[in-house]
């Protein structure tokens, strides 16, 4: 009875800090309506345009120094390749692998495109199932050495 109360404290005190942690946030989905009108006005222009006028590329209008497109940016980091050597997201190949497994060593092999960060990624997939294996093997020789202890 004991072990239940103190068990359903620690989930009470965690449902709290969380909350606390979570309720300076409340501004965080705000944002400005006729900021967002204007931005979608903007580009309802320059989709206009595109559809009047067949075959205008994104390379003709910034040669043209076209009005529509000012304020875009034309580095977007989604659209561009990571750079040689770089690790997904910034993230380390090593912890892709270890946390996500063979998936991370595939995602590492397939964005980054690189022999060194693959490599990395499978030490990391190899560190983590082993981690998992000792826990394993832990958890059920603790279990099957207190087996006696549960007999009634």
């Amino acid at each position: 009875m004991a072990m239940k109360k103190i068990l359903l404290s620690s989930i009470f005190i965690v449902l709290i800090a969380a909350g606390n942690l979570f309720a300076g946030n409340a501004d965080l989905f705000s944002y400005d309506k006729d900021e967002l009108n204007k931005e979608f006005t903007n580009l309802s222009l320059l989709e206009n345009y595109v559809k009047s006028n067949d075959g205008v590329t994104l390379t003709n209008l910034l040669a043209q120094n076209n009005p529509l497109i000012a304020g875009i940016t034309v580095n977007n980091p989604l659209s561009s390749a990571i750079p040689f050597g770089e690790p997904p997201l910034g993230i380390g190949s090593f912890w892709w692998g270890c946390v996500f497994g063979v998936f991370g060593v595939a995602l590492v092999y397939f964005v980054a495109d690189d022999k060194d960060e693959t490599m990395t990624a499978f030490k990391g997939c190899v560190v983590g199932y082993l981690i998992v294996i000792v826990f394993y093997v832990a958890f059920y020789v603790w279990i099957f050495g207190n087996a006696g202890l549960w007999a009634v």
